[in-house]
């Protein structure tokens, strides 16, 4: 009776052992797939004023969206009121419709 109920309780166990293995292998599948989604690369590009009519190249630091292609710049810097500014702006030109 005693090796019956051990063998039913071990049964048991890998029953609701690999059910639950089985929900969290597919939740991290979904998990999975935006790993590695963002990538972040430093380079260099050009910025023009239009009105000195002249170009300067600075260095700057890159997050490029694997999924959808979209690269964005790291921009940080103080504007005209003192206050600091720290964000991702797009290095695409808006399209005009």
């Amino acid at each position: 009776m005693r090796a019956r109920f051990f063998f039913f309780i071990l049964g048991l166990m890998i029953l609701v052992g690999s059910s639950v293995h089985g929900q969290s292998t597919s939740t991290k599948s979904a998990e999975d797939s935006e790993i590695g989604r963002y990538q972040l690369f430093q380079g260099t590009y050009t910025s023009i004023d239009l009105k000195r009519q002249q170009t300067s190249t600075h260095t700057g630091i890159f997050l490029m969206d694997t999924k959808t292609g979209k690269v964005k710049r790291y921009l940080n810097k103080i504007d005209e009121e003192g206050k600091y500014i720290e964000t991702w702006v797009p290095t695409e030109l808006p399209t005009e419709k």
